[in-house]
């Protein structure tokens, strides 16, 4: 009899030890929260070629500071917004801030304190310790990129691919970002000339080159659609891709 219950209170115990063991084991083989949804996450960086931003698991949040998200998505944006600043000066014979002001009813110094308020806002919020600038992500992903003409004094316009980190033709990534990079700081100059002149950025360039609006109009479709053809005839009439893609 005392046999029989030593046998029942140490199958008692183990099974007690045994239910222990397996809430350890499910405790430390507990799964961690992953990065928001995968399809999104993946579908993202299929597109952008860059990581989907996220913070507590949100997928694409508002992040301001210098990162390569951000110079991805203002780089666009400048292209866009550049393209139809000049359909509507050709339309209207107005520049960009000019257009701005008749859509807004603002008047110039409005306009232009507008502009050099939000410049302002943006540069020194990008700028703060808590921005994105500033994080361990982003600080490790400059350490990732290859060294360009200001960390490298040997790259020179002698070797303009690298001097302008491009590809040659071909819609890139690394094309995007330098078309994005160029269209920035066109539109910026143009809005500089335009609130020291009065005039739009194709007015601006008939002054500099003495060209008329009619010439300037037919040369900037040629060179677009020099490039657009350049880049989808490679010589092999395919697309160029990115070894990465």
């Amino acid at each position: 009899m005392a046999l029989t219950l030593s046998t029942k209170a140490f199958a008692l115990r183990g099974v007690s030890a045994r239910k222990c063991t397996v809430r350890v084991y499910a405790a430390s083989t507990k799964v961690a929260p992953k990065f928001g949804s995968k399809t999104e996450a993946e579908r993202f960086k299929q597109a952008t070629g860059l990581p989907a931003p996220a913070v507590n698991g949100k997928q694409f949040p508002l992040k301001l500071g210098f990162t390569k998200t951000n110079e991805l998505f203002v780089g666009r944006l400048a292209m866009v917004g550049f393209a139809a600043s000049l359909i509507g000066e050709i339309l209207t014979g107005q520049g960009a801030l000019a257009q701005f002001g008749y859509e807004t009813g603002l008047n110039g110094i409005e306009v232009d304190g507008l502009v050099i308020g939000l410049i302002a806002f943006n540069l020194v919020a990008a700028v703060l310790p808590t921005s994105q600038t500033f994080v361990p992500q982003e600080q490790e992903a400059i350490t990732d990129r290859p060294a360009g003409p200001l960390q490298d004094p040997r790259i020179s316009l002698l070797s303009p691919k690298k001097f302008f980190g491009v590809q040659g033709f071909g819609f890139t990534k690394e094309n995007e970002l330098f078309v994005g990079r160029a269209a920035q700081l066109g539109f910026a100059f143009s809005l500089i000339g335009e609130a020291v002149t009065g005039k739009g950025a194709l007015a601006q360039f008939d002054i500099e080159t003495g060209l008329s609006l009619r010439d300037t109009e037919f040369g900037l479709v040629v060179f677009i659609l020099f490039l657009l053809f350049a880049a989808i005839n490679e010589g092999s009439g395919k697309f160029v891709d990115d070894e990465s893609a």
